[in-house]
């Protein structure tokens, strides 16, 4: 029985949380979100990584870096949305209206920019429809939610 589908995109989904390691980063450097993957599979992923930019800068605890060799840390993975398209086929075509369903996608890692090791892992997860947000500002808020959470947390634990 197929109980569901999911794909990671190629990025390991093994949940990570260094909290010492996490405590220590100040710069992070963030890389191109569609980890290699086809523009038209996955969407929005420049405008989720400007609004996962601006979210950390507008925090304050992090500085966003434009050069890895200044980065603590590394940002990466595949973030965006996935567009898909319903409707009913008849033996005459398409039948009714056609319906536009969107997805988001996240799955991003903290790296350590010396070592390559994984520090911190999160992966978005659908919730609720919010009318007024945008499925790009859901996926780049949850992502920058929870890594200020999780930092918090180990920044009180120093």
């Amino acid at each position: 029985m197929l109980l569901g589908c999911h794909r990671t995109f190629g990025v390991p989904t093994e949940i990570v949380q260094d909290l010492p390691a996490l405590a220590s980063i100040r710069a992070i450097y963030i890389a191109d979100l569609t980890h290699g993957e086809d523009p038209y599979l996955v969407e929005g992923s420049d405008e989720v990584r400007k609004r996962i930019r601006a979210k950390l800068i507008e925090s304050g605890r992090f500085s966003v870096v434009d050069n890895l060799a200044e980065a603590d840390a590394a940002l990466t993975g595949v973030a965006g949305f996935q567009r898909w398209y319903f409707g009913m086929e008849s033996f005459y075509g398409l039948e009714g209206s056609l319906n536009t369903q969107y997805a988001g996608i996240g799955m991003v890692r903290l790296l350590n920019s010396k070592t390559k090791e994984p520090i911190w892992t999160h992966e978005y997860e659908a919730g609720f429809f919010h009318p007024t947000q945008s499925v790009v500002d859901r996926v780049a808020d949850q992502a920058v939610e929870k890594l200020l959470r999780d930092t918090a947390l180990a920044d009180s634990s120093r």
